[in-house]
């Protein structure tokens, strides 16, 4: 929470629960120490809990800056510290082991007995574990169950895949002076062209998050049933009304939760929340058919997004309005009509050149790492 408005706003809301961040405290930003603490008085003074996000990662001078804005603030005023540097965890043990300690560890362990670990030395100011979004259901189950403090999750929000102290983004920049200003920008990789991933630098490094926001809202009652302590809300890049739609929702109601799945601004995931433990998803990592030698297809199917298109890097040329065949990891051969093309920019395309990534219409079944064809192979042709 960062702004007045929004959090006169979360009063009118049943929140317990808030999150506050300081600009050189949160490794995403936030106010300066006198707007900080007139947030924290006005959602303190209606009764409610307050934490601070102190989630950076120092060196030893850093470390130090950080302490003298800690010494300044009324951390008695909050609930607990939310922390993932040891050295940070360390300091809270030592000169105020009165305060509770929230550790995160979403970006580190993903077993039980690491956990447990943890537990056994930050206990007892330990209050909870800031968990994994790529822990699988059960998993998560099993922690929540075993563990002995409280446990959180996030719920719904953006999902972070990968951080760096150094500012990637002004780094490409050619002028002489680098940007001050935070950059937020979307970036593509060469092996995945029709994928923006939302990339964030501020003072602190480089943010890249995962191109679906983690929406587990549907799962939230089961959570609850395993004793799931705190499901996290990260609203900051929506409208701060989407607190009410949450809060004022049936979330035992499926069909009132899928219609906010559909309004949310973004594409969503549930992540690692329903993985399994076959090979199934392996399989369509590697097409097992690529090491046939009989023909070469035309083209690798990159992504399939339902009812709107098939995203294809070509091998070889083909024309709009051929008739191809796809061959999925699995093996299933399946029609492909290619009744329009374009490029990723939404050009109209006559002929698929060699090396280009297309789009073509979607069609069902055919999944990622499909093999496209010109003509319909038969049974023995992959054998």
């Amino acid at each position: 929470m960062r702004d007045s408005a929004q959090l006169e706003f979360c009063l009118k809301t049943p929140l317990e629960e808030i999150i506050l961040e300081h600009r050189f405290l949160s490794r995403l930003g936030g106010p300066e120490t006198k707007k900080l603490l007139n947030l924290l008085e006005l959602w303190t003074d209606s009764g409610r809990s307050a934490l601070l996000q102190w989630d950076l990662l120092h060196n030893e001078s850093e470390l130090s800056q950080a302490v003298q804005v800690l010494e300044k603030l009324p951390l008695h005023r909050f609930s607990a510290i939310r922390v993932q540097d040891l050295g940070a965890a360390n300091w809270l043990r030592k000169t105020r082991p009165e305060l509770k300690l929230h550790w995160i560890v979403e970006g580190s362990n993903h077993n039980l007995k690491g956990l447990l670990r943890w537990y056994g030395l930050l206990i007892p100011q330990l209050q909870r574990l800031v968990l994994s979004t790529e822990l699988p259901g059960k998993m998560l189950q099993h922690c929540i169950r075993d563990l002995k403090v409280g446990c959180e999750i996030l719920g719904l929000g953006s999902m972070l895949m990968f951080y760096t102290p150094r500012r990637l983004i002004s780094a490409l920049n050619e002028t002489e002076t680098p940007d001050q200003n935070d950059l937020d920008v979307w970036a593509a990789f060469n092996d995945t062209p029709h994928r923006k991933f939302r990339t964030l630098e501020n003072s602190h490094g480089t943010f890249l998050f995962h191109d679906r926001d983690l929406f587990l809202l549907d799962r939230l009652p089961q959570l609850s049933e395993w004793g799931l302590e705190a499901f996290r809300l990260d609203l900051r890049r929506v409208s701060i009304e989407w607190i009410s739609m949450i809060t004022e929702a049936n979330l035992n109601d499926q069909k009132q939760i899928k219609n906010l799945r559909r309004k949310w601004p973004f594409r969503t995931s549930q992540g690692f929340f329903r993985a399994n433990h076959t090979d199934r998803a392996l399989q369509r990592m590697k097409n097992p058919f690529l090491m046939t030698q009989d023909e070469s297809p035309v083209a690798v199917v990159l992504e399939s997004k339902k009812q709107q298109y098939l995203a294809l890097h070509i091998k070889r040329p083909f024309q709009c309005g051929s008739t191809l065949w796809s061959v999925t990891p699995e093996g299933r051969i399946l029609e492909i009509s290619v009744t329009w093309m374009t490029n990723l920019q939404s050009k109209p395309l006559s002929i698929a050149q060699t090396d280009q990534v297309v789009l073509i219409p979607h069609s069902k079944f055919v999944t990622s790492q499909s093999l496209v064809y010109v003509r319909k192979p038969s049974v023995s042709f992959f054998r």
